[in-house]
């Protein structure tokens, strides 16, 4: 007798889901600000919820009322599991700085690099300047003007930007399969 009362819940529940899956697929993919795996993981735990709590579950409503009750136990549902799955912002913090202080390190070595094959006369000012010497300062240490040693800036910027676009470019087209000699032909 159980079995067949069972049974009975079981064909009742899903066609209580097919009813209003596409309502609480809706539901889970807001809760999971439109990421579908997510929302895929969020409306497994909502059925699994109504699953828990099949026996309360009113399935003989009125339709609207019905809907009603639905998307209430989705929130409560998605409400606990947004709670479970609530990242450890610490662990994440520490996370985003350790890789923004080795995207910084990286940009600085990067930096190092370009200014590296710049000119002698460019170079000394590019050093002078991103050691935190301002531009009379590095005027007097070297000698010369303050507008030459903004523009020697300006014109190591310049280089140093063309040396940085032609870099990418280099690198996409490895990445779409050409060699590097065929990329000095172009």
């Amino acid at each position: 007798m159980s079995e067949d009362c069972h049974i009975k819940d079981v064909s009742l529940f899903k066609e209580f889901l097919v009813r209003h899956e596409r309502m609480l697929r809706w539901q889970c993919l807001k809760c999971a600000y439109g990421d579908p795996d997510r929302a895929d993981d969020y409306f497994q735990d909502v059925v699994l919820s109504l699953w828990r709590y099949l026996p309360a579950l009113p399935l003989e409503l009125p339709p609207k009322e019905e809907r009603t009750y639905v998307k209430r136990a989705a929130r409560l549902a998605l409400s606990k599991c947004r709670r479970k799955r609530r990242p450890d912002l610490r662990r994440l913090q520490v996370e985003l700085a350790d890789t923004l202080d080795s995207r910084r390190r990286e940009g600085e070595e990067f930096l190092n690099t370009l200014s590296g094959s710049l000119p002698e006369k460019y170079g000394e000012v590019v050093r002078l300047y991103r050691t935190g010497f301002n531009t009379s300062e590095i005027a007097q240490i070297l000698g010369i003007g303050e507008e030459v040693v903004r523009q020697r800036i300006h014109r190591a910027t310049v280089k140093m930007r063309e040396m940085y676009e032609k870099e990418c470019r280099t690198i996409k087209h490895i990445h779409h399969g050409q060699r590097r000699d065929d990329i000095a032909d172009a």
